[in-house]
């Protein structure tokens, strides 16, 4: 009930890939493949997903961006062409609007097929961003309409500075601030101090809601 979408930063050793993984895999366990979905996404390509390759619930992971101009093009495309087909699958359905209005009137109309909630994980977005400036407007996109098409964001990063996120903080309704690198990464992403003065061990963070 946090959601849609949210933010997560975390210095080395803070247990930010860990935290990801245990949020994948606890999302897995507690729902079907017909409701959750998810793409996975890491810039610089480290394995921090690749032991979810075979979930069924994994449409897709996408790492190594950062050696790779054209699979970073082609990421979004497809995330894209991901958004504008779930605008059209709620459009034959009576110009259903929303996720929520459709899964009702598939209860009534079993022959619609299934919409999961899309879950999709950035990890290391603040260099993705660094690197295609332009990949920003997808995320604003999805942070506009997301709700209501069930697609889910969640933005992750060792490092974050001040402008980076260029808008897409209105649309951040929770933030996971693990141990940061300096006191002004933690203002950036919680609005306090805070986090850089978390225990210099993995698993330590602190969750904000709203206000």
């Amino acid at each position: 009930g946090m959601g849609p979408h949210g933010i997560c930063i975390g210095a080395t050793g803070s247990g930010k890939s860990e935290m990801l993984r245990t949020l994948i895999l606890g999302l897995a366990l507690s729902h079907s493949p017909d409701d959750l979905s998810m793409v996975l996404v890491d810039y610089k390509g480290g394995a921090a997903f690749a032991p979810f390759a075979g979930l069924p619930h994994v449409a897709g992971i996408i790492d190594n961006l950062a050696d790779d101009a054209q699979l970073t093009q082609r990421a979004r495309a497809s995330i894209q062409g991901e958004i504008v087909r779930r605008q059209e699958q709620l459009r034959s359905a009576g110009s259903s609007p929303s996720i929520s209005h459709y899964r009702a009137l598939r209860e009534e109309r079993p022959e619609l097929p299934p919409m999961p909630h899309l879950f999709i994980v950035i990890d290391e977005f603040g260099e993705l961003l660094t690197a295609e400036p332009d990949f920003v407007d997808l995320l604003l996109t999805i942070g506009r309409i997301g709700r209501s098409i069930g697609v889910h964001l969640l933005l992750s990063s060792q490092r974050i500075e001040a402008g980076k996120l260029r808008g897409l903080d209105t649309y951040l309704s929770y933030r996971i601030g693990l141990r940061t690198f300096s006191e002004s990464e933690s203002q950036v992403v919680l609005d306090t101090p805070d986090a850089f003065h978390l225990p210099a061990i993995p698993g330590f963070g602190y969750l904000k809601v709203d206000t």
